[in-house]
């Protein structure tokens, strides 16, 4: 059976309890909130990881997306109503994780959950010995933490994935399909934008940081380390 503790933030309380009561038999600890501003009272509890809808009362989902994020970095899963383009990207943008629209399979839900927490448990498994040093960059996958230099960059546990494979395999072509695989387990699908918004983000806090273009765009292909 998991330990790990679920925040489930949803205000219609029939679908809360839906999760609720599929996530608890997988050995899931859950606790719910039922607004953005109820869940703001979690946020120094020990939390693995958030599933949290947009359209919430009292603080939004965006909202509440950036304050998760000015505190801690666990992973968010959106579920949500909102099926534009342009309220993935936002979400993804603002630090989410993953995006699934309403309404949702179980088993998709799930799926996307177990990926999620095998970043946690990725986190717990890693010593001081598995910190990954390319040129000036330094990652510590134990506690998430990524250098250039004496610098820190402050990345997401997303973005943290993206650079991890990519340091760890530094003369590979990363194809949409082969990121997908190995940041969410499973397979791209066309029109699904959430590596492109995740690769946008890592490359301009790697900017700021190093002022160089770290990773390229093999046109055609993927995406590959400058070197």
């Amino acid at each position: 059976m998991s330990d790990y503790k679920i925040l489930v933030v949803e205000d219609d309380e029939d679908i809360n309890n839906l999760l609720k009561n599929f996530l608890e038999p997988e050995g899931y600890v859950v606790m719910q909130a039922f607004s953005g501003t109820e869940a703001r009272f979690y946020l120094h509890e020990e939390i693995d990881l958030f599933v949290l809808d947009l359209m919430l009362p009292g603080q939004t989902g965006e909202e509440l997306i950036k304050a998760i994020r000015e505190e801690i970095d666990v992973p968010i899963l959106v579920i949500s109503g909102k099926t534009s383009l342009e309220d993935k990207v936002r979400a993804l943008e603002l630090g989410a994780d993953d995006y699934i629209v309403k309404p949702f399979e179980k088993l998709e839900v799930l799926a996307r959950i177990k990926v999620l927490l095998r970043r946690v448990k990725f986190q717990e498994e890693k010593t001081e010995e598995d910190v990954i040093r390319y040129k000036s960059l330094i990652l510590n996958p134990k506690t998430f933490e990524s250098f250039f230099g004496d610098k820190e960059i402050l990345l997401t546990q997303t973005e943290f994935m993206i650079l991890y494979e990519f340091l760890k395999d530094p003369d590979s072509v990363f194809s949409r399909d082969r990121l997908y695989d190995l940041i969410w387990g499973y397979e791209y699908q066309e029109g699904d934008n959430a590596i492109t918004v995740h690769i946008s983000h890592l490359r301009q806090k790697l900017r700021q940081v190093t002022g160089k273009e770290i990773i390229g765009t093999v046109w055609g292909v993927g995406y590959k380390l400058n070197r």
